[in-house]
């Protein structure tokens, strides 16, 4: 990929990404993202970490934590607005996963009966059992579930989940840029490149830290790339009054003629 179609993929249309459709579109826009290269720039406040995990024996009511347990058993009623109930179990005691608003081929789906799941989120307690209700970190590969997942000021109607992964797919097909500094202005950041610096900016524990190489080589590109544009402003302006002042020193010596 040359390095024109390197700059086409960042400004390209937000529906060019996986999972992305024209509802979650508007709604990024309404945050003035209209492209790739806009959601970059919308950092991380903070973030969740779900890669430590717990028993049931151990964990906290009102936390975030993660577990691996075992599908037992569906609890499917079929009176209206009651929930769908999933037991699950470790060797340490048992949890049940609550679930409203959804089918129950999707509980299965993300349930299956008898597999091990490494599941995340906010632990509660009902009638002496531990509860999860609609959790939204569930995966039987724990890799996914196990990291440190970036929390963003987002958009209504965007879940977490979602604008982490769209975070993640633009992040692993992050083009590399040719580099626009010299070889003495890159020495002054590390010679850190575009391409990593934007990686450390996403990274989780990265949060705030505005004197690492990647964050004031990123600060360092903006204040040179406005100052760039506004010269050529500048430029402009200049061609533009010198036309003016011709065209009215000319208008002036034709009335004077006449």
């Amino acid at each position: 990929m040359d390095n024109k179609s390197n700059y086409k993929y960042l400004l390209s249309d937000l529906t060019s990404l996986k999972g992305v459709g024209i509802k979650t579109t508007n709604l990024l826009k309404k945050k003035k993202i209209n492209n790739v290269f806009d959601l970059l720039w919308k950092l991380p406040k903070s973030y969740t970490d779900r890669s430590l995990s717990s028993k049931i024996k151990d964990l906290k009511i009102g936390e975030n934590q993660t577990i691996t347990i075992t599908v037992k058993k569906y609890s499917f009623p079929r009176v209206r607005n009651l929930p769908n109930r999933v037991l699950c179990s470790d060797e340490t005691g048992d949890i049940d996963c609550i679930f409203f608003n959804s089918y129950e081929g999707y509980v299965r789906k993300i349930l299956p009966l008898g597999k091990e799941v490494t599941i995340s989120g906010k632990i509660g307690f009902f009638r002496n059992k531990y509860q999860l209700t609609n959790p939204k970190y569930i995966s039987e590969d724990s890799s996914l579930i196990k990291q440190k997942h970036n929390t963003y000021a987002l958009t209504e109607g965007i879940s977490e989940k979602l604008y982490n992964r769209i975070i993640n797919q633009i992040i692993d097909k992050l083009p590399i840029l040719n580099e626009w500094h010299s070889n003495e202005i890159l020495n002054k950041f590390d010679n850190i490149n575009w391409n990593d610096s934007i990686k450390k900016l996403h990274n989780p524990e990265n949060i705030g830290n505005y004197k690492k190489n990647f964050y004031q080589r990123l600060a360092f590109d903006e204040i040179f790339s406005t100052f760039l544009v506004n010269s050529e402003i500048r430029k402009k302006i200049k061609k533009i009054k010198k036309k003016i002042s011709f065209l009215t020193k000319k208008n002036k010596n034709t009335l004077s003629i006449n």
